[in-house]
């Protein structure tokens, strides 16, 4: 059981919110997004002055909390400008820093990280009143020569330019809660959304297309709740068709690694902020996973791709301690499926297996397990054959597996006259009503 954080901490502090989103540029301006997380990270960095008993209660907690795992429950308070929600939260730090002050007083802060995966309200729009001093910036993207010489060449990127605004929000609890919740929903940078720079508020009273600049939401809380947040917006390029926009950043892939285990196999969803995802009936955690480029040996009898998970919490270690080194040979399957953002739901129809084999070259230490998952090639130089529409037969070796022929007979010229002779001819493998030789006149 974690312990509970209920130390009293000053009236002012800040909390974050944190995405994590993938920006491809295009062409003329246009890009392309995916969120790498579902739901965003939180931080919540407290201050506190003690006296010398609150000093010692609170670097009791320190380690306290340090002792199990650096985690502990966190109750952000409505009294405080919070949610009244229970945070699972950890330090982003190993070391507790303290001001020490006459008398045994100290002054502190504290970071607090959670993964927020709190309800939100459905907020249409970013209507909310803004202070009309803002920061307001007209930008082109210009393309010049590397070197400058007495020739300079320049070419502009984008047809029209690209305008950003930084607005300061002052808001009560309630609506500091409505506009974290448009964020939120949003995805930070992820998507894009309609804006309206009215008049009254220095504005030409234009709507423009515009998204989150930053995939962080950073507020300075004060008495009573009361918050100070600045959000930079950007505008964008709509997409000519909003279908297709629609399609292309909605749904984005995932990758599921699977090892076989008896007695407990290993299930790793790569990178999520998302606790778990059920597929085929087996749930998935969303952990730390990453893998190289497939690579063959020498002889090209083998091809491998190289999987990096965490070991952080010994997960891998405490298998091989439990049950001996059942990994080394065990199966292993790396399926890429697509999520919809939307529902966080698994599209049935749309799944690929990127690799599969059998583990080897297992290697451990105290932050991560590496291991190659092996497929045989058979002597073959390429994972599948190379086809070709040709009259001979494409079995590239005589009384193989594919060829099937079992007879005397030590020669084939791959003709299908030649797989008659032989009484093979059901498993030619080429095409012989195609013609030899074809010469088109222009």
């Amino acid at each position: 059981m974690y312990p509970t954080l209920n130390i009293e901490y000053n009236s002012a502090y800040s909390t974050k919110l944190e995405f994590n989103t993938q920006i491809n540029e295009k062409m003329k301006g246009h890009e392309q997004r995916y969120p790498i997380w579902t739901f965003p990270k939180r931080t919540f960095t407290l201050s506190f002055n003690k006296g010398p008993s609150g000093r010692a209660e609170l670097e009791n907690f320190f380690e306290q909390a340090m002792g199990a795992a650096g985690k502990f429950y966190f109750k952000w308070e409505k009294e405080k400008g919070g949610d009244d929600e229970i945070y699972l939260c950890t330090f982003d730090a190993d070391s507790l820093e303290q001001n020490i002050l006459d008398y045994g007083f100290t002054e502190t802060k504290l970071n607090l990280v959670c993964i927020d995966n709190s309800p939100v309200e459905n907020v249409s729009n970013l209507d909310f009143y803004h202070k009309a001093e803002c920061s307001f910036v007209t930008e082109f993207y210009t393309i010049i020569d590397k070197v400058f010489t007495a020739r300079n060449e320049r070419k502009s990127y984008w047809d029209t330019p690209k305008k950003s605004w930084t607005l300061t929000f002052e808001k009560d609890p309630e609506t500091r809660k409505q506009l974290e919740d448009f964020f939120v929903a949003k995805r930070g940078r992820f998507r894009s959304f309609d804006w309206v720079w009215e008049k009254e508020r220095g504005g030409d009273g234009l709507t423009y297309h515009v998204r989150f600049d930053e995939d962080s939401l950073n507020t300075d809380i004060s008495d009573y709740g009361f918050g100070e947040i600045k959000i930079k917006i950007k505008e964008v390029f709509p997409n000519n068709n909003p279908f297709y926009e629609v399609e292309k950043d909605e749904i984005i892939p995932r990758k599921l690694l699977k090892i076989e285990l008896e007695g407990g196999s290993v299930y790793i969803m790569d990178n999520e902020t998302l606790e778990s995802l059920t597929f085929e009936g087996e749930t998935y955690l969303g952990a730390p996973l990453s893998h190289g480029d497939i690579e063959k040996d020498d002889n090209s009898s083998v091809s491998k791709l190289n999987i990096e998970l965490s070991n952080v919490g010994l997960s891998i270690s405490g298998i091989i301690g439990q049950r001996g080194d059942v990994i080394t040979d065990a199966p292993a399957v790396l399926t890429l499926i697509f999520l919809d953002v939307n529902t966080n739901t698994i599209l049935p129809d749309y799944k690929q297996v990127l690799y599969a084999g059998h583990c080897n070259n297992l290697k451990l230490d105290y932050e991560t397990a590496t291991m190659d998952i092996e497929t045989s090639l058979g002597g073959y130089e390429l994972q599948a054959p190379v086809m070709k529409y040709r009259t001979s037969c494409q079995v590239r070796r005589f009384k193989d597996c594919r060829c099937k022929y079992s007879g005397s007979e030590t020669s084939c010229d791959r003709t299908f006259e030649r797989c008659k002779e032989l009484g093979n001819q059901e498993n030619f493998a080429g095409f012989p009503q195609m013609y030899n030789e074809l010469v088109i006149k222009v």
